[in-house]
């Protein structure tokens, strides 16, 4: 086979693959919030009913109430993420520049 049919082939491939992964995705996580808001709007429903009782500070691991610790999380999370992609990125660059050196 010749190079702009094996390059056309993989490029469908991957927009199809890609398309249908993105759609089965956002259907997914949609499901998802859905049933999460449901299931709050229930609890919270049933706690007004004082069918239940909810340790809200108990569940929000205390911070509803300290909003200085959730940004210094929020803060130490972002930085996390920022140095695993920078490192990921740099390792799939290193993998395929290996990879395209041996062949």
């Amino acid at each position: 086979m010749d190079l702009p049919s094996i390059l056309s082939e993989s490029i469908v491939q991957g927009l199809v693959l890609g398309f249908v992964i993105g759609l089965v995705l956002k259907m997914a996580s949609k499901a998802v919030t859905v049933f999460l808001v449901a299931f709050f709007l229930g609890l919270k429903w049933l706690e007004a009913r004082n069918i239940v009782i909810v340790d809200w500070h108990r569940m929000t691991y205390g911070l509803v109430g300290s909003e200085e610790l959730a940004i210094n999380r929020a803060t130490e999370l972002a930085q996390t993420l920022v140095e695993m992609g920078a490192f990921g990125a740099a390792l799939a660059c290193g993998f395929l520049v290996a990879h395209r050196l041996t062949k």
